[in-house]
C-alpha cells in the first residue's frame, strides 16, 4: 500500500469514527429520552429542639431537603441538597440507602450534600447514646425519624409520577464579586498568619487580599419540551453562612439568596443551591456586621448572580447519563487516637469516629455526565480546601463543570498539603482535620482517574 493510500485510509477511519461517536450521541440524546422529577420537603425543627450549637429558640426561615430524579432509560441519578451543617458517619450511609430505596436505584448513583448553614441541624444521633458525656442531644431522635420518614415518602411519590422529559440542558455562570475569600492570611513567608472567619472580622483582617478562591457562580437548568424551566441547580464554594449561633433555624446567605430569586424571576418552578469545596473560603471578607442586615445584603448579592445565570442560559447537548465513581483509602493521620483536649460534642463525635473509624477508611468522589459537555461533581468528602475544585476544572477545561462538597461530615476539613507546611490554622489542627497531607495527592489522583474518559475521549462539539 502507498503511503497516501494509507494517510486516505486513516483519515477515512477517522472520519467514520467521528461520524459513529456523534451517531452515539445523537442515540444518546433522542433514544435515552432524559425524564426529571422534582422533590422539596421542609425538615425544620421544632421550636425547643437542639441545633448544632445552641437550642432553637426561633423560626428564623424554615430548611428544607430538595433534590432531583434523572433517569435516562438506562441509568437513574439522584441529586439531593440538605439545609443541615451536615449528616455524619452511619446516617449518611442511611441517608445514601433511604434515597436510593426510594427512588430505585443503586447507592452509588446517589449525590447526597449538606448546604452546610451553622444555624441549622448536625444529623448525628449516633452520639445520642452518649449524651450524659455531651451534654445536649446532637439532635432529636423523634425529629430524624420523621425527617427521614418525610423525604423517603417524598421520593417515592416523586418517582411514581408524572415524569417530565427533558427539552433542553442549560448552564450558565458568573463571576461574583465582593462576596467569598480565603479564610486562610498567610503571611509572605508562606506562613500562616489569621483566620478570616465566617462573621464579622476586625477591618484589618477583611483589608487583606481576597486570596485563593473560585469566584464562579455556576447553575445547570433544565428545560421541559414545552419551554418550561423545571429545576435549576447553583453551585458556590464558600462556608454560606453570615450569622450564626442565633439561637433559631434559618437557612442564612444561601436561603436569602434563593428568596430574592423566587421574588424577582418566576421562569424556574424549582431552585436548588449547593455549597462547592468551601473549606477555607468564607464570607468574612465583606461580612460587615456578622447579623440579619449582613445575611441580606450578602444574600441579596448571590442572588443577583443566580439571576445573572438564569438570564444568560446557554443550551448543552443532552446525551446519556454517565456515573463514574473512584473510590480511594483516606490517609487518617495516626496520631489521633484520642479525643483529648476536646470537650462536649466535639469530643463524644472524636470517640464516635475512633471506635468506627475503619467504616469510614474509603471513600469515594464520583462524577455524573448528562451528555458530552455537563458533569457535576460530587464528594463524599466533608470540609474541602477549594484547590481541589480548582484542580477539577484545570482537567477538564473546555466543559462545564459544577462541584458539590459537603458530603459525609464525620471526615471534618480536608487541606491541601500546601496548607499543612503553612504551620498553623484551626483548618489543619488535630480538633478539625483527621487526615494527613497524603490527602492531597490522593485526591488528585482520583479526579484524574474520574475524569479520564472526558479528558482522553473525543472532543468535537
Amino acid at each position: 500500500m502507498l503511503p497516501t493510500q494509507n494517510i486516505v485510509l486513516k483519515a477515512a477511519l477517522v472520519g467514520v469514527l467521528a461520524l459513529a461517536f456523534l451517531s452515539s450521541v445523537a442515540a444518546d440524546s433522542g433514544d435515552a429520552k432524559l425524564k426529571i422529577v422534582t422533590f422539596k420537603v421542609d425538615v425544620t425543627p421544632p421550636v425547643g429542639d437542639p441545633l448544632a450549637y445552641v437550642p432553637n429558640d426561633k423560626v428564623e426561615t424554615p430548611i428544607y431537603i430538595s433534590g432531583i430524579v434523572l433517569d435516562d432509560g438506562n441509568t437513574r441519578a439522584v441529586w439531593v441538597s440538605c439545609d443541615y451543617i451536615g449528616i455524619y458517619g452511619e446516617s449518611f450511609v442511611t441517608w445514601t440507602e433511604m434515597i436510593a430505596k426510594q427512588a430505585e436505584t443503586a447507592a452509588e448513583n446517589v449525590f447526597l450534600h449538606s448546604v452546610h448553614q451553622h444555624d441549622s441541624i448536625r444529623f448525628n444521633p449516633e452520639i445520642n447514646p452518649k449524651e450524659d458525656e455531651a451534654g445536649p442531644l446532637a439532635v432529636n431522635p423523634k425529629y430524624c425519624e420523621k425527617s427521614l420518614k418525610d423525604v423517603s415518602e417524598a421520593i417515592a411519590k416523586a418517582v411514581s409520577g408524572p415524569w417530565q422529559s427533558v427539552g433542553k440542558l442549560l448552564t450558565g455562570e458568573t463571576r461574583l464579586g465582593g462576596l467569598a475569600g480565603n479564610r486562610r492570611l498567610v503571611d509572605e513567608n508562606g506562613k500562616f498568619a489569621h483566620t478570616r472567619y465566617s462573621g464579622k472580622n476586625p477591618p484589618a483582617l477583611q483589608a487583606w487580599p481576597v486570596g485563593k478562591i473560585d469566584p464562579i457562580l455556576r447553575t445547570i437548568c433544565f428545560e421541559n419540551t414545552e419551554g418550561k424551566r423545571i429545576v435549576a441547580l447553583h453551585f458556590y464554594a464558600t462556608h454560606p453562612m453570615a450569622a450564626y449561633r442565633r439561637n433559631m433555624v434559618g437557612t442564612d446567605v444561601p436561603g436569602r439568596a434563593l428568596r430574592y430569586v423566587e421574588e424577582n424571576d418566576s421562569s424556574v418552578a424549582q431552585n436548588i443551591y449547593f455549597t462547592g469545596c468551601g473549606g477555607d473560603v468564607t464570607l468574612g471578607k465583606y461580612n460587615l456586621t456578622g447579623d440579619i442586615q449582613s445575611i441580606k445584603r450578602l444574600g441579596k448579592r448571590l442572588g443577583e448572580g443566580i439571576l445573572n445565570n438564569l438570564r444568560r442560559l446557554e443550551e448543552q447537548p443532552v446525551g446519556a447519563l454517565v456515573v463514574k465513581r473512584v473510590a480511594f483509602e483516606v490517609p487518617f493521620d495516626p496520631t489521633i487516637l484520642s479525643a483529648d483536649g476536646l470537650a462536649g460534642e466535639q469530643a463524644v463525635s472524636r470517640r464516635y469516629f475512633l471506635e468506627t473509624i475503619d467504616r469510614w477508611r474509603q471513600s469515594s468522589l464520583a462524577r455524573l455526565s448528562i451528555g458530552p459537555k455537563v458533569h457535576l461533581l460530587s464528594f463524599q468528602l466533608n470540609e474541602l480546601f477549594v484547590d481541589y475544585q480548582l484542580y477539577a476544572q484545570s482537567l477538564i477545561p473546555e466543559h462545564f463543570l459544577a462541584t458539590a462538597a459537603y458530603g459525609n461530615g464525620i471526615y471534618g476539613y480536608i487541606p491541601t498539603r500546601a496548607a499543612f507546611e503553612e504551620s498553623g490554622g484551626y483548618e489543619t489542627s488535630a480538633r478539625a482535620c483527621k487526615v494527613t497531607a497524603e490527602i492531597d495527592e490522593t485526591l488528585r489522583d482520583a479526579l484524574r482517574r474520574c475524569f479520564d474518559e472526558v479528558i482522553n475521549g473525543p472532543d468535537i462539539f
